[in-house]
């Protein structure tokens, strides 16, 4: 968030899933956001499931959306759905291309960057970027 309102016109954050294995609920979850996005209201799910991502259920999720004013019953269509499991598909295939291993990874002009995402750290990194550009 420091860094999107440094960088208000410059910087565009673009989330992908990446479902892990040793996250059991991470494949639930990401399926979930994709079918929150739907109703344009991907954040604000995301951020109630990251707020409570120790009790992450397909029932806890639902309550989310219901919280965060989802309309439940697309949400649950749109949830089960093929082309959001496609699209979770396709995103975690992209990850992987692109060196993925772990979450968050984050790529600043499609180069693979590894520190701090405190602004102080990232901030440096993003000015030498647009001076370049």
């Amino acid at each position: 968030n420091a860094v999107l309102k440094a960088y208000p016109a410059q910087v565009k954050l673009i989330f992908k899933q990446f479902p892990l294995d040793t996250h059991s609920q991470a494949a639930l979850a990401a399926a979930a956001a994709v079918a929150a996005h739907r109703q344009g209201k991907f954040w604000q799910l995301h951020d109630a499931m990251f707020a409570d991502r120790t009790h992450l259920s397909r029932q806890t999720i639902l309550a989310m959306a219901g919280a965060v004013g989802l309309d439940t019953k697309r949400f649950e269509q749109d949830w089960d759905s093929p082309a959001v499991k496609q699209a979770v598909a396709r995103e975690e295939l992209e990850g992987e291309k692109a060196g993925v291993e772990a979450t968050p990874t984050i790529f600043i002009d499609g180069r693979k960057y590894n520190g701090s995402l405190d602004l102080g750290a990232i901030k440096p990194i993003i000015d030498a970027e647009l001076k370049r550009k």
